[in-house]
C-alpha cells in the first residue's frame, strides 16, 4: 500500500475512533510530534502507555479484590491511569477513571466495582484502537 494509501487509511481510522469518542484531539496533538527526527514517536509513546495501563490495571485489579479496600491506593491508581489516558487521548478511557476515583473518594465498594468493570472495558477497546493505529504506523 502506498503511503499516501496508508496516511488516508490511519486519517480514517482516527476520526472514526474520535468520532466515536474513543480518542479526542491530544491523539492530533500526540501525532503532530511525530517527525523526520523522532519517526517512531507515536508507536513508542503507545508502547508506553500500554505497558503502564497494563500494570496500573492489574494493581487495581488487586486492590479491589482485597476484602478491605485501600481506597486512597485507588483513587491514586485511577488518577494515574486517567492522566496517562488523557496525555494519549483516551477520551472515554479518562473519563471512567474519573468516575471511579470520585467512587474511591467516596469509599463505595460496589460503585468502585462497577466502574472498574468500565475501565477494564474501555480499556480494551483502547488498547485494540491503539494497536491498530500501530500497526498502520509500522506499515510506514
Amino acid at each position: 500500500m502506498a503511503g499516501k494509501d496508508l496516511n488516508q487509511k490511519l486519517n480514517e481510522l482516527i476520526s472514526s475512533l474520535q468520532d466515536q469518542g474513543i480518542l479526542d484531539d491530544y491523539f492530533d496533538e500526540l501525532k503532530g510530534l511525530q517527525d523526520e527526527q523522532s519517526p517512531q514517536f507515536v508507536t513508542n509513546t503507545i508502547t508506553i502507555y500500554l505497558g503502564g495501563a497494563d500494570d496500573t490495571i492489574a494493581e487495581l485489579t488487586k486492590n479491589l479484590s482485597e476484602p478491605a479496600v485501600n481506597y486512597p491506593r485507588v483513587t491514586y491508581l485511577a488518577d494515574k491511569l486517567k492522566g496517562s489516558s488523557m496525555s494519549i487521548g483516551g477520551a472515554r478511557m479518562a473519563d471512567v477513571c474519573a468516575e471511579l476515583c470520585d467512587a474511591s473518594e467516596a469509599n463505595k465498594r460496589e460503585a468502585c466495582l462497577a466502574l472498574f468493570g468500565g475501565v477494564n472495558r474501555e480499556y480494551s477497546i483502547l488498547q485494540e484502537s491503539l494497536n491498530k493505529i500501530v500497526q498502520i504506523f509500522l506499515l510506514f
